[in-house]
């Protein structure tokens, strides 16, 4: 394996390396019942599967955040809140436009014209994925902190936030997203130090993780363990879903990404099948916040079939009529 570059990343390009190097020169056949299934036959059987499941998965959710992109940005008025969930759902779009090439790449490396320079690409991809994922990241955290501060300090978070706070809050982290990543890279390349990547992903966990959980926690102590709060919204129960299916689907990749940097007995395959894996928890995790919307803010009892356009309406503008309704009876008892 490589001892210099970008980490995680520079592990994956060896691995590319070892695998394509593999397919090309073990085509001697084999015994079939007289072997027994090996690690190599099993990664085989597994990494196609798990390309198809990164497809197939990341086409729906690059069609469902299109959609509340969509919507959001060119069919609804915008609020803070909705403003915060749109910047979310390009992030995920980006992390899941960069999944959806690498499933299609990969397959067809040994087809392409540009074979020569296919690794190069592959890295550059995934490192626009890991721009994409730690931007999706840090907006998530700030909208769970923000649904915390809303949730416990109503009358505060109405009247007193600035108007643009979350646009500049956006702005801030799509910034400071890219400013990590360019300096990582140029670090590693000037320096070569093997673990320069690992010090970022250690600073998204201690950063994000436990201000995801701590949020998580409130917001779920609020909602469902006091009845005067259970009809607070849609909208924060959307949001504690989506807490929840990130801390399950998302952190599985860091971890994976970090094990990856320590020196462990597997081979390059699985090593490969395992970071595919955590691609595959990624792809889930940016492909279900259109779904939790869609199930969340639908009128079960409606009759006939509802659009996108109205479940959104009804789920984000639910929210702010929540929140006006808190801050008309505060305002009468001063």
């Amino acid at each position: 394996m490589s001892n210099d570059g970008l980490g995680s990343w520079s592990t994956l390009n060896a691995s590319l390396e070892d695998i394509a190097a593999e397919d090309e020169t073990d085509l001697t056949p084999q015994n079939g019942f007289d072997n027994e299934l090996s690690p190599y036959s099993i990664a085989d059987i597994l990494i196609p599967i798990l390309l198809i499941s990164i497809l197939l998965i990341s086409i729906f959710g690059i069609i469902g955040n299109g959609t509340v992109i969509w919507f959001l940005g060119f069919c609804m008025k915008r609020n803070p809140f909705t403003t915060f969930i749109l910047h979310l759902a390009a992030a995920d779009l980006g992390a899941l436009i960069c999944l959806f090439t690498f499933s299609i790449i990969y397959p067809l490396r040994s087809f392409l014209s540009l074979t020569p320079y296919m690794h190069l690409i592959l890295l550059l991809g995934f490192i626009l994925f890991f721009f994409m994922y730690n931007t999706g990241q840090y907006l998530l955290t700030a909208i769970s902190m923000d649904r915390c501060v809303s949730v416990v300090f109503p009358l505060w978070h109405r009247c007193h936030r600035p108007p643009h706070f979350s646009t500049l809050v956006c702005a801030t982290i799509w910034i400071t997203s890219f400013l990590l990543i360019a300096i990582n890279l140029i670090v590693a390349y000037f320096t070569g130090p093997r673990y320069t990547a690992l010090f970022h992903f250690l600073l998204n966990a201690i950063l994000c993780l436990p201000l995801m959980t701590v949020s998580t926690l409130v917001l779920f102590r609020k909602v469902y363990l006091r009845s005067q709060q259970r009809k607070k919204g849609k909208a924060v129960t959307a949001i504690l879903l989506a807490l929840l299916f990130f801390l399950f689907l998302a952190f599985p990749f860091s971890c994976i990404s970090l094990i990856g940097f320590f020196p462990l007995v597997i081979d390059d395959k699985m090593q490969f099948v395992a970071i595919l894996v955590g691609l595959l928890c990624s792809c889930l995790n940016s492909s279900i916040n259109p779904l939790i919307y869609f199930l969340i803010g639908r009128n079960k009892r409606a009759q006939s079939r509802e659009s996108m356009k109205v479940i959104l309406q009804r789920l984000f503008k639910e929210e702010e009529n929540c929140r006006e309704e808190q801050e008309v009876p505060a305002q009468t008892r001063m």
